[in-house]
Order: structure tokens, then C-alpha cells, then sequence
């Protein structure tokens, strides 16, 4: 067990600072292709607080809007359609951000560490153990990422930029917990 925690808490510490330097660099390459700057934020913030009622997450068109269905599809075809994260508050990237942020990373390598303990593969050598948790990495980032494009339509290099941090973040922690988890047998 203390090989868990210690794998989870180091690897946990290992995406926690790659997603820093990931994300963290406002020039780097995922605010430059796959976000795109308003041309006039103030104004587009001004007119989404003016208009959406509360924080949420809104659809356009949105099916339970009471429209038809043929409605809604005529609708989407024409275009535009959107689907708006939104925080009528406002949010702060303050400490406790951070904190949650490293919990998340903990207890999903945590889960990895539980899986490669309690597999075969964990038995074997180290290659074999971080194979298998970067297998698992890569089927969670492939589904987790890239299958908005195809049933939200959103911007592929938007989620292909997702999917190749959470995978890079997923091989770090493989190489990490292969290093400290054995079999639990």
C-alpha cells in the first residue's frame, strides 16, 4: 500500500506539474491554434451576461428548448450551433483551485496504482506494468476527448490538444506507478 501512495502521490505531482507547463505558458501552442480569441471580449461577455440567465451549460440549439425535432435539426443545419460553458460569477484561480486540481491527479493514479496492483501484468517487469497503465490512459483520453468532435461537433484541435495532454499526463504517471506498484498477491 505504501508503494500506492507513494507512486500516486509522486505521479499525481508529475501531471500536476506538466499540466503547468502545458497550460501554464499563455503563449504556448493550445491558446494559439485550438482556442480562439473573441475579437472583442468585452463586449461578447457583456452580451452573454445580458443574456443567459444564470451559470450552466447552454445548447444551441438545445433539444428540450420545446421545439420540434425536425425544428432543432433544420436549426442545427443552418447553423450556428454552440454549446457555452458559463460562469455568470465569475471564477478565481486561486489556491484552492490548485489543491483540487492535484486531489483529481491523485485519485485518478491512485485508481491507476489499484488497477496495476491487482493485475497479472503488475507481476511482471516494470515495462509491462507501465504499458498497461499507459493502455488505460490512452483508452481514457482517446473516449473522454475525441468523441465530442464527432457527437457535439466541436473543433477537432481543440480536443486533439486534450487528448494529447491527458495522454502525455497519462505517461508520465505510467512510468511513475510502474516504478512503485507491485502485485498485491
Amino acid at each position: 500500500m505504501k508503494g500506492m501512495l507513494v507512486g500516486s502521490a509522486l505521479s499525481a505531482l508529475a501531471m500536476f506539474f506538466w499540466g503547468f507547463l502545458w497550460w501554464g505558458a499563455p503563449h504556448y501552442l493550445p491558446y494559439k491554434t485550438a482556442m480562439k480569441t473573441a475579437p472583442d471580449e468585452a463586449a461578447l461577455a457583456a452580451s452573454l451576461s445580458a443574456a443567459l440567465p444564470a451559470t450552466g451549460v447552454y445548447l444551441l440549439p438545445n433539444p428540450a428548448s420545446g421545439a420540434t425535432a425536425e425544428d432543432v435539426q433544420k436549426r442545427a443545419s443552418a447553423g450556428p450551433t454552440a454549446q457555452v460553458f458559463f460562469m455568470k460569477e465569475g471564477a478565481a484561480m486561486d489556491g484552492s483551485v490548485f489543491l483540487w486540481g492535484y486531489v483529481h491527479m491523485f485519485v485518478a493514479s491512485f485508481l491507476g496504482a489499484l488497477l496495476l496492483q491487482r493485475t497479472v501484468a503488475a507481476t511482471t517487469g516494470y515495462g509491462s506494468r507501465a504499458a498497461l497503465v499507459l493502455l488505460v490512459g490512452l483508452a481514457g483520453s482517446f473516449f473522454s476527448n475525441l468523441g465530442k468532435p464527432i457527437w457535439w461537433h466541436q473543433p477537432w484541435d481543440y480536443h486533439l490538444t486534450y487528448f494529447v495532454y491527458d495522454f502525455s499526463s497519462w505517461l508520465l504517471a505510467a512510468l511513475i506507478l510502474a516504478k512503485f506498484v507491485r502485485s498485491a498477491r
